[in-house]
């Protein structure tokens, strides 16, 4: 029968070996971990005009939808804005922040199907789901994340 006895080298030895390690795992870590906070307050929000009539407004908040990787945007609209039957390559989350937005699923543009969002709704649409949107009133804001890249495919609507 052997035994094996530890003398106080051993130990020291053993315990720098696992210090080494955690330090090697905290510094893996910390490389990997992202650690600036990317935050935007309501003053630094830069609204874009992107038409006048009615009157459209949109703001990147978080990344570009052309590029991989996560994005949000905003988007202040006035009563008669419409956006026409189409469909986006990735899953989009909206949340209504300001107003009522009134959205439906469908490749046709038909008003009647429309349904209101009021601020504080939150509604998701699966990627390659035809949809379409208004604001039939007053002014409203919402926020609209994806997973980039991506883009608006626009569906070809019938001639009236």
């Amino acid at each position: 029968m052997t035994c094996e006895v530890n003398t106080g080298a051993q130990h020291r030895a053993r315990r720098i070996g696992l210090l080494a390690g955690a330090v090697c795992i905290a510094i893996a870590w910390s490389a990997s971990a992202d650690p600036v906070l990317h935050a935007v307050k309501p003053d630094e929000i830069a609204w874009q005009e992107i038409r006048r009539s009615p009157p459209l407004f949109r703001a990147m908040i978080h990344g570009e939808q052309g590029n991989a990787g996560a994005f949000t945007f905003r988007v202040r609209a006035a009563a008669g804005h419409r956006l026409l039957p189409h469909t986006h390559p990735d899953e989009r989350v909206i949340t209504v922040l300001e107003g009522i937005y009134w959205s439906a699923v469908g490749d046709t543009w038909d008003e009647a199907k429309l349904v209101a969002f009021p601020a504080g709704s939150f509604y998701v649409v699966p990627a390659g789901v035809p949809h379409y949107s208004a604001v039939l009133e007053g002014e409203t804001t919402f926020q609209e994340s994806g997973t980039g890249p991506s883009r608006n495919d626009m569906i070809p609507q019938p001639a009236k």
